[in-house]
């Protein structure tokens, strides 16, 4: 995401209602495929939405209510998804030759973070496109009562990001949340409780992206020019997964120097970068006064939401002048430490065993693609690699739904128990469909 200089405190973030409009859904479904084709995307949904048409059957059938569970490597996910929903699905249908070809209503938790970084007119379109604001960091009562009815309603399937965040690799899947399968059982006690026999299909649905047309010059320019940037000489005898390895190494000492960290003699890249992430994490624990538990995520989470209760105020207007520059002060040095909290986020992702594992062209391009952003971040401003790696692809597969009332005794026995199965089986799924072999076939300009 972007970055931006705060210099004051800021009113309070007012909660954002979900405000459908199928006027602006009808408008966005028409200029999505314009957006792809700028962005030299394909998309390849057709098996996918045969698989999805069978479930809003069953849903309007009065079968099961839906809860879409996807992947999330990209911040264009929710694009191809609305494109998936509102185009490919009609079209689908249309082949088929079914009744029903409207595009498909939907429900969708966001995060309430993505309006402050990308503006009031992002946050507005997410409004009328069916969305559901939450804040991550904390217990967000009013946008998870309105998650669980509208999944328990069944009126509109509900689609949620398991991961929580973006990870921007394709072949890589961050360890799961626990919220989408809370989220099911909820739904399910309310449904039985209401003698509603419908059943909550969890609906893994994979996103994987690919280029199109690799090019290992393109690769090899690109690494030349993080090498250039960084200061490192070219040594035309090393391949280019030492390369990349050596240029990460550049870029986590320099950090490593910043944040007055001494690694321990040989130790690993993937050590050195855990150690990073832990210091970041616990200085902005540190100073925010935050408990150290939980995943690296919700850690995050939590940094990031007490950034915002003391970038965003409650009654600024009624302070004292010596009050209002105490919080503008607290709030420039919460917007410090999110910076550093958005940087340890950054190299989340990057390791050597992404590339060692299986040296891809698709995996090299990403860790590069990775590595450009981190820079661009410290440097704050947008890294535009050359040469593009060119047009991309992306595939969406969909598994087998999980059925949820038959899970309910064990939910109601052991509800944590029932919650970390539930979560292991969909990681299961998602993880089985992100190694798919990638068709060739039925690919949408």
């Amino acid at each position: 995401m972007p970055r931006a200089t705060l210099l004051t405190a800021r009113p309070s973030l007012r909660r954002l209602p979900t405000r459908a409009s199928r006027i602006v859904q009808a408008g966005l479904r028409r200029l999505l495929p314009v957006v792809f084709a700028g962005q030299r995307l394909r998309r390849d949904t057709r098996a996918a939405a045969s698989d999805l048409l069978e479930q809003i059957a069953a849903s309007r059938r009065g079968e099961c209510n839906l809860l879409i569970a996807f992947r999330h490597p990209s911040p264009r996910d929710p694009l191809v998804l609305a494109d998936l929903f509102w185009n490919a699905l009609p079209s689908e249908a249309r082949r088929q030759g079914r009744i029903d070809q409207k595009p498909v209503q939907l429900r969708f938790l966001y995060d309430r973070g993505i309006p402050i970084w990308a503006g009031p007119i992002i946050g507005w379109l997410l409004q009328r496109s069916g969305g559901i604001a939450i804040h991550r960091g904390r217990l967000d009562r009013p946008a998870l009562k309105q998650a669980r009815e509208t999944l328990s309603q069944g009126r509109y399937p509900l689609v949620v990001a398991p991961e929580g965040a973006t990870n921007n690799l394709s072949e890589e899947m961050a360890p799961l949340e626990p919220g989408v399968a809370q989220l099911a059982f909820w739904a399910a006690t309310d449904m039985e409780a209401c003698q509603d026999r419908r059943d909550v299909h969890v609906v893994p649905v994979g996103v994987r992206y690919c280029w199109r047309r690799p090019n290992w010059s393109h690769i090899d320019a690109r690494l030349e020019g993080l090498e250039v940037h960084l200061g490192l000489n070219r040594d035309p005898s090393k391949g280019r997964r030492d390369r990349l390895l050596e240029i990460g190494m550049t870029l986590l000492a320099a950090l490593e120097q910043l944040e007055r960290i001494k690694p321990v003699a040989d130790q690993s890249m993937a050590d050195r970068i855990e150690d990073y992430r832990l210091h970041g994490l616990r200085k902005g624990e540190s100073h925010f006064g935050l408990r150290a538990s939980g995943t690296l995520q919700e850690r995050c989470r939590r940094i990031e939401q007490a950034g915002w209760d003391r970038i965003y105020r409650e009654n600024l207007d009624q302070l004292s002048a010596l009050d209002r520059s105490l919080a503008d002060w607290e709030a420039r040095e919460a917007d410090q430490q999110l910076t550093h909290m958005r940087l340890v986020e950054h190299f989340t992702s990057i390791s050597g065993h992404y590339i060692k594992d299986q040296p891809s062209f698709d995996r090299f391009a990403e860790m590069v693609e990775l590595l450009e952003e981190a820079i661009g971040w410290i440097e704050d401003k947008p890294w535009k690699g050359k040469p593009s790696f060119g047009p991309q692809r992306v595939v969406i597969t969909v598994a087998k739904p999980i059925a949820v009332r038959q899970r309910l005794d064990e939910y109601k026995n052991n509800r944590r128990e029932a919650v970390q199965q539930l979560t292991v089986d969909l990681q299961r799924d998602l993880e089985r469909l992100m190694s798919t072999d990638i068709p060739k076939t039925h690919v949408s300009d």
